[in-house]
């Protein structure tokens, strides 16, 4: 998959879908919840009947849903490729390829949203998001490995004062004998 590129026309187009239509379902999900409340609350009312705008508006949201998860799925594999291609290119000597390439999709999907096409490419955009991405991963990494060193140093330096503090004082004798 990784020898596949992104063409970025296609996929400012299906960003930009995306965000509509993520934003359409938001609507027809709160829409969805108010019908089912109210036909909740005057289910009990022997008079009522279902208004038909209702089953419009479900219908709507069902289209919108599929719709939403049809461009969800494009997107991921976008990313995916994506993040595949960016870990292969940069190598982050403490990053583990399969988890930075998953770390990649899940940081692309988080900024999707601020993406706008008027102020620069979709593929630059979510390179740069990615890439930086990477960077503060290999970042934590790095300070984790040094930390740990650090308090391995200080264990052993420790570890070392206990010992001579024993052998010095005699402790290692037994404790009984003064008795």
């Amino acid at each position: 998959m990784a020898n596949e590129y992104l063409n970025n026309k296609n996929f400012e187009v299906i960003i930009s879908r995306f965000i509509i239509v993520k934003k359409n379902k938001v609507k027809f999900e709160v829409l969805s919840n108010e019908i089912k409340e109210t036909e909740k609350r005057t289910s009990n009312r022997k008079n009522f009947k279902r208004p038909e705008s209702w089953d419009a508006i479900e219908k709507e949201y069902e289209l919108h849903f599929k719709e939403y998860t049809s461009l969800k799925d494009g997107l991921t594999t976008a990313f995916y490729l994506l993040s595949e291609n960016i870990v292969r290119y940069r190598k982050f000597n403490l990053i583990d390829p399969d988890d930075a390439i998953q770390e990649g999709v899940l940081i692309c999907f988080e900024k999707v949203d601020r993406f706008d096409p008027s102020k620069g490419k979709a593929f630059n955009y979510m390179t740069t998001c990615i890439i930086n991405h990477f960077r503060q991963l290999y970042r934590t990494a790095r300070n984790y490995n040094e930390l740990k060193k650090k308090y391995q140093e200080h264990l052993s330096v420790t570890l070392e004062q206990k010992v001579t503090n024993r052998t010095s004082s005699g402790i290692h004798k037994n404790h009984y004998s003064d008795r």
